[in-house]
């Protein structure tokens, strides 16, 4: 019976979790991404973009600036800059997106970081791809 309500309770909870929209971390990665967007067919490259927009990740990079900005209403944000595939110098900006601005200055050029975001939209620009991020947790 003990087995019963322990498969129950994971039951439950798992039910629970999927019913408040919890997405698993997908395995889109930044290289196949930056493979796509290379190729040179900005259409193409949007009808990609569409299957992964939305996903949940989980990568590591190291900060490229963190900054202070002014949003709608003047509300004031924090923007973290991230360099997600930092193979070359000087590190690039890769992804952005938005912190708290209480935690502005945890972050400085250079350090690692780890995050979970979903990814909501590009930007496709002379040199690399700028992601724009939902962040859901840095550390």
């Amino acid at each position: 019976m003990l087995k019963s309500l322990r498969r129950s309770a994971v039951l439950l909870v798992a039910l629970t979790l999927a019913a408040c929209g919890e997405e698993p971390v997908s395995e889109v990665s930044i290289a196949n991404l930056h493979r796509k967007a290379a190729a040179g067919d900005a259409s193409a490259f949007k009808a990609a973009f569409d299957e992964v927009k939305g996903k949940k990740i989980a990568w590591r990079g190291v900060v490229v600036e963190s900054q202070r900005q002014f949003g709608d209403d003047y509300v004031e944000e924090g923007l973290l800059i991230v360099d997600v595939d930092p193979a070359g110098t000087p590190p690039v900006a890769e992804a952005r997106f938005n912190i708290p601005p209480s935690r502005i200055d945890d972050f400085k050029p250079g350090q690692a970081v780890s995050f979970t975001a979903i990814i909501r939209e590009f930007e496709l620009r002379k040199g690399p791809l700028m992601l724009m991020l939902e962040m859901k947790e840095v550390n």
